[in-house]
């Protein structure tokens, strides 16, 4: 078995972040007086993607991004909050958001049978551990790697020594799988870890990342029929 150590990343390769984000925006929005309309949701992605690509520069700190997030956000609506207080509402609608990215689940549940399945996330602990637990999915894995209890985020290479560190396995028998190339196939790369692109969007790569293959979806791989990951003819197993 070529890779039995698969690293997946979380938010947007198996949790459906953006989903989620949006219906527990569209929760809060009765709480704080807000109507959260597309345009409203479309402007929270790009601060809050850019955020977190921030907290990947290491530009900003985490508690800075939650705690800052909704007051950059309202200012731009002329609205003036509390973003802690906003940011603490928001995510206790969140934490309880579980949907999936398309076959997510199938592909876990047959990989769970021949391999040993990690997660490596940068998100917060107590969303990633209640998303995953009522998506019916956190036994799947043998453990979850995240940044908030590691000290480092992806892609710090040092995030990932100690992923592999911790393992305790030859690092060629393992794979990283996300849709972040600057978090997940960068971080990837800087470690010296075959990585898998997960691009449902099909985004052209104009970076000099390189990744080992890319799936555009989950239901282009046959893991749910055949007990292994396959694309353009590369084989997890």
């Amino acid at each position: 078995m070529k890779y039995p150590i698969l690293l997946f990343d979380l938010d947007n390769t198996i949790l459906d972040t953006k989903a989620n984000a949006e219906k527990a925006l569209h929760r809060l929005s009765k709480q704080i007086n807000f109507p959260f309309t597309d345009d409203q949701i479309a402007y929270w992605h790009e601060l809050n993607d850019g955020l977190w690509e921030k907290l990947e520069r290491k530009e900003i700190k985490r508690d800075d991004l939650l705690n800052t997030r909704f007051e950059l956000y309202f200012d731009h609506f002329g609205k003036k909050v509390n973003g802690t207080k906003v940011n603490a509402a928001y995510l206790e609608l969140f934490k309880l958001e579980n949907i999936l990215m398309p076959h997510a689940k199938q592909v876990l549940d047959a990989l769970h049978q021949t391999h040993h399945i990690y997660a490596i996330s940068n998100g917060t602990k107590e969303k990633q551990y209640s998303q995953l637990t009522r998506s019916n999915l956190l036994t799947d894995f043998d453990d979850l790697y995240l940044s908030e209890d590691l000290g480092y985020q992806k892609p710090d290479p040092n995030f990932f020594k100690i992923v592999i560190d911790k393992i305790g396995i030859d690092q060629q028998k393992m794979l990283v799988i996300g849709d972040s190339l600057t978090a997940d196939i960068s971080g990837a790369n800087a470690a010296h870890l075959d990585s898998v692109w997960f691009n449902p969007k099909e985004i052209a790569n104009q970076t000099t990342l390189k990744q080992l293959m890319r799936s555009k979806a989950w239901s282009n791989c046959s893991a749910y029929q055949n007990n292994y990951l396959y694309k353009n003819g590369v084989h997890i197993d």
